[in-house]
């Protein structure tokens, strides 16, 4: 992964902005988040988070229905709007694999008039199933299963630079 140091600057010196994490699942989006935890005072709303709260679970195949992902999208709404209210930068922690999922953040944080990056993490198709694989083998983590990572592979919108999108390359 590459070297960290202009986005902690850029976190560091950014007000009332929200940044909008976005890649494929096993593409290294937890890592960077514990790295930017690690070097900044940045809030993080996590959808995982409030997807294990409700008592779903990726590793039994226990998921919600169309209706229970919506209710936790705008719990986690709600959250990052909260958080930018106390005028802090936030990280919203998902796959935001739609253009439209993240246009969504942005409008929350655009009505109360915060900023909006995208940090893209870039990762390749092939180094995504190799980790998938070698995670199965070895789980370190929960084990999306492979139709949900092909699903989501399949729906994926990359982000545009016009989505103020800060790319950070994964091999």
């Amino acid at each position: 992964m590459q070297d960290f140091s202009n986005l902690i600057s850029v976190i560091q010196n950014s007000q009332k902005t929200l940044f909008i994490l976005c890649g494929f699942p096993y593409s290294g989006k937890s890592y960077v988040v514990n790295h930017i935890k690690s070097r900044t005072d940045i809030r993080v709303v996590s959808i995982d988070d409030i997807f294990k709260a409700k008592g779903f679970d990726w590793n039994t195949n226990k998921l919600p229905d169309s209706a229970e992902w919506q209710q936790i999208f705008d719990e986690s709404c709600a959250m990052v709007k909260t958080a930018l209210t106390r005028d802090t930068n936030v990280l919203f922690d998902s796959t935001n694999q739609t253009l439209g999922s993240r246009n969504k953040l942005r409008q929350v944080a655009d009505s109360i008039g915060f900023n909006t990056y995208v940090l893209y993490i870039k990762t390749p198709i092939e180094t995504v199933w190799q980790r998938w694989e070698e995670n199965k083998e070895n789980p370190t983590r929960s084990v999306v299963s492979k139709e949900l990572v092909h699903m989501t592979i399949d729906m994926f919108e990359e982000p545009t630079e016009d989505e103020n999108v800060i790319i950070i390359n994964n091999r």
